[in-house]
């Protein structure tokens, strides 16, 4: 969480970088997180949701199958732009 750039401005009591996050609670009307996906992805590599809210993680593995069938779609995603 620490490395997030809004790390000393946020007030969000649940962040999908901090690695207990299943264990926070939001209430209506509290302040979510306003950090990037790509930044949230980035950062958190080695968390269970990998910087992701729930929501957003199942997405990914309903429509890819899975986290590393995603980054391999990445991959070819990026290797695709590159100019040989």
């Amino acid at each position: 969480m620490e490395s997030c750039p809004h790390y000393e401005t946020c007030d969000a009591p649940k962040c999908p970088l901090d690695a207990l996050y299943n264990v926070r609670v939001y209430l209506r009307g509290d302040k979510t997180c306003r950090a990037r996906k790509a930044t949230r992805i980035a950062l958190g590599q080695y968390l269970p949701n990998r910087g992701l809210f729930p929501r957003e993680m199942r997405g990914i593995v309903r429509y890819y199958g899975s986290w590393e069938q995603y980054l391999a779609h990445q991959h070819e995603t990026v290797n695709e732009g590159v100019v040989s």
